[in-house]
């Protein structure tokens, strides 16, 4: 059986190493969000990595919701690690805890980040769409951010267009409509990301993946964050630069309100375990 324990903040998991692959889970009222297609990038990853993968992945979508279910939380965060073990199936290692609600008021004064010259691997080095243990960019990038007082640190990728953060993916809104850079320049196909184009086509607002550069970040009307945790956070602020009015704008809230609606559809109906959370 998987180990159920909270982590260290900021860690990956307990016994993260080098080769091994992660996945980072919402649940809401006990339900694990979008678990299916986590579940699809997990065993991409693991296989892109080298590892051998659980065989058979639901049973590995059964521990993650006994785990959630044993934990006895509502809002919770469920992250699993794929542990290498050589020619045998790598070992799950999934941790539980307590979900950390961003205050109401970040999503109306957004937060503060900067493009930063900590880079990752490049794309031919090793493929972004894996979610790989070694995260030493991302920690050099946060410490950047940390030196320059803001929130976040933004990636720039090898012809110093913006890619993502450290931990979420990244847009903005020009003329009402999304732009995001595309997958390809060396960025992770967030499951918030792809959650973002069905809101936008339901909300009838026009979205677009190219290539951002820092000019035109600066001269956008909204810019945000999506990630899993996060969810869609306003970005009011980009290397001192205001973006907008400096405050979260009117699409970031309309995809936020319509998330939160998705989330309330699929994640608060009648659970198949009735116990306390």
């Amino acid at each position: 059986m998987p180990r159920l324990a909270e982590p260290p903040r900021g860690s990956v998991a307990r016994d993260a190493t080098l080769n091994g692959c992660f996945e980072t889970m919402r649940a809401y009222q006990g339900r694990i969000f979008r678990l299916a297609p986590h579940m699809d990038r997990l065993y991409a990853s693991a296989k892109y990595l080298g590892l051998v993968p659980p065989k058979d992945r639901r049973v590995l979508a059964r521990q993650l919701t006994q785990a959630l279910a044993s934990s006895r939380l509502k809002e919770a965060v469920v992250r699993v690690a794929l542990m290498p073990r050589g020619p045998q199936p790598a070992s799950p290692h999934i941790v539980v805890w307590p979900a950390h609600v961003l205050p109401s008021a970040m999503y109306r004064r957004g937060i503060r980040v900067a493009v930063v010259p900590a880079r990752k691997s490049s794309v031919g080095a090793i493929d972004p769409q894996s979610k790989y243990s070694a995260r030493l960019g991302s920690v050099m990038a946060v410490m950047d951010a940390q030196l320059r007082g803001v929130d976040e640190a933004l990636f720039m990728d090898a012809i110093d267009g913006v890619t993502e953060s450290t931990a979420s993916n990244f847009g903005i809104v020009r003329d009402s409509a999304i732009v995001t850079p595309p997958c390809y320049l060396g960025l992770l196909a967030g499951i918030t990301r792809d959650v973002l184009f069905e809101l936008a086509e339901a909300l009838r607002v026009p979205i677009q993946e190219t290539r951002l550069t820092r000019h035109e970040i600066y001269n956008a009307d909204e810019a945000f964050l999506s990630s899993t945790l996060k969810e869609y956070l306003p970005v009011t602020m980009v290397d001192g630069r205001r973006i907008g009015t400096g405050r979260g704008g009117p699409i970031t809230g309309r995809l936020n309100r319509a998330f939160r609606q998705l989330v309330r559809k699929e994640c608060h109906g009648p659970t198949t375990r009735r116990s306390r959370r």
